[in-house]
């Protein structure tokens, strides 16, 4: 039977052109690294491109982390508003992959629907054509599949995951129930009370509520300056300090935390107790049935409403790739450092970081260490055998002294600063530099030197040379 498999052994094939496949195609293009990129969306940016199908991504979305902690080496963000907008977020990864000439490494419209190991390498298959490269890194990453819990009863209003809400248009003149308290359920939940008829947010528990700002300067810069004291004492610190500014969470109706503030995701949102104090939003217990358009809860209240949104979190999931592949932890990935397969050498999965920093930095860093391990192997040093060996023996977690309450979430959590510790102990016990400013420059002089040339995007050479 004739081959038909396309042969790419020499390059390394990246999935996704988001935030993690874009800080991936960097860190490989610096080190000289031959590459593809392979994106199903028709431009870069990932789930921060709102047209995007599938992104969780709504229209008044902004960044967590603060505009000056958010950005990756070499390239911050542009001077504006403390935490940046989501439309700003995009523009940035965009202003991005051109600064770094890294969109015509991109086959942009080309979703991959299969990855399986081929002997050593890796067979892709993308359009219907079968690729074989060196290393598959899945960039795809963590926010596309919806986990959605199992509640008795039917309820015969509008109901959906939030990976589906756009917009707080949606919620004017219904009653809305929002179930479900991270950050985009929070987020949610203030723009149901604000446009919604009557507005309503279901909580399983007790949670701390942490402001944007903490003396006149973002949190996470205020976390970042503190780094140096001792968890317990930043922990009891802040608690103090919420216990002062917003007392008893129970005279807002809200259960009491049953554990440690940081010991879950942090929830940072400036505007939910005023959304409650003013009684635009009524917090209620757990669901514990539906009965047509009838809410039971925990307690024995029972609400009317139109139209339920569970912010109720995302599972990992690589639908390309056969789940015996990966190794898999809670909701999210096992593998080392939650990016090293142990099961195969050259898989790694870059994109399903879930911590309690900025995101950007902490993919920066995986690349890095993606792209070192890769000129290892390429180079025959053998520090990619010892990065394996290091893996193998390492099963350990990375959330620190964190106790961190018992849910699927919490089982492959980072803790920032444990994170980027023992990141910087395996580059010292491998030799290899921490990404820098300078390692970037060659590839910000480039464009205009391929320009000269004529040189052709990847995907169009590839057309024009090997007929793929």
């Amino acid at each position: 039977m004739h081959d038909t498999r396309i042969d790419r052994t020499e390059r390394h094939c990246i999935i996704g052109a988001g935030p993690s496949g874009l800080a991936q195609a960097r860190a490989l293009g610096a080190l000289g690294l031959p590459f593809d990129v392979f994106e199903r969306h028709r431009d870069v940016g990932g789930l921060w491109d709102i047209d995007n199908p599938g992104t969780p991504v709504y229209e008044h979305a902004h960044f967590v982390s603060s505009r000056t902690q958010s950005g990756f080496t070499d390239f911050p963000f542009p001077p504006g508003a403390d935490y940046p907008r989501r439309d700003e977020v995009h523009a940035y990864l965009r202003a991005f992959a051109d600064a770094y000439d890294l969109r015509r490494h991109i086959h942009f419209s080309s979703e991959v629907t299969r990855v399986e190991p081929a002997e050593g390498m890796w067979a892709v298959t993308a359009q219907g054509r079968t690729r074989i490269y060196r290393s598959v890194i899945c960039a795809s990453g963590m926010h596309w599949s919806p986990n959605l819990p199992e509640i008795p009863g039917r309820f015969i209003g509008w109901q959906r995951h939030a990976i589906g809400y756009r917009s707080p248009e949606e919620f004017r003149g219904q009653r809305v129930l929002v179930v479900g308290a991270g950050n985009s359920g929070c987020d949610i939940a203030t723009e149901a009370a604000r446009n919604a008829r009557a507005a309503y947010h279901s909580l399983r528990r007790g949670y701390h509520f942490l402001p944007k700002h903490m003396f006149g300067k973002p949190a996470d810069v205020y976390e970042r300056e503190n780094e140096w004291i001792p968890l317990r004492i930043r922990q009891w610190v802040l608690a103090r300090m919420l216990a002062a500014m917003q007392g008893d969470l129970t005279r807002y109706g809200l259960q009491r935390p049953r554990h440690r503030i940081l010991e879950s995701q942090p929830i940072m949102n400036s505007d939910i107790l005023s959304c409650i104090a003013h009684g635009d939003l009524i917090p209620k217990p757990d669901v514990l049935r539906f009965d047509g358009s009838t809410v039971h809860f925990a307690d024995g209240s029972t609400i009317e409403v139109d139209q339920v949104v569970f912010a109720t979190g995302y599972r990992a999931a690589l639908p390309y790739l056969d789940a015996g592949h990966v190794e898999w932890a809670g909701h999210g990935l096992g593998h080392f450092l939650t990016c090293f397969s142990r099961l195969h050498p050259n898989l790694f999965t870059p994109g399903f970081y879930e911590g309690n920093a900025a995101v950007f930095p902490h993919l920066e860093l995986f690349a890095s260490l993606v792209a070192r391990y890769l000129q290892a192997q390429a180079h025959g040093t053998g520090r990619d055998a010892l990065l394996r060996s290091i893996a193998q023996r390492e099963r350990g977690d990375l959330r620190g002294s964190l106790r961190l309450i018992d849910t699927p979430r919490h089982a492959a959590y980072c803790d920032w600063l444990t994170f980027r510790k023992r990141v910087r102990a395996l580059h010292r016990e491998l030799g290899w530099p921490m990404p820098a400013a300078a390692d970037f420059a060659a590839l910000r002089a480039a464009p205009a030197r391929e320009e000269e040339k004529g040189a052709l995007p990847a995907p169009l050479r590839d057309e024009i040379l090997h007929g793929t």
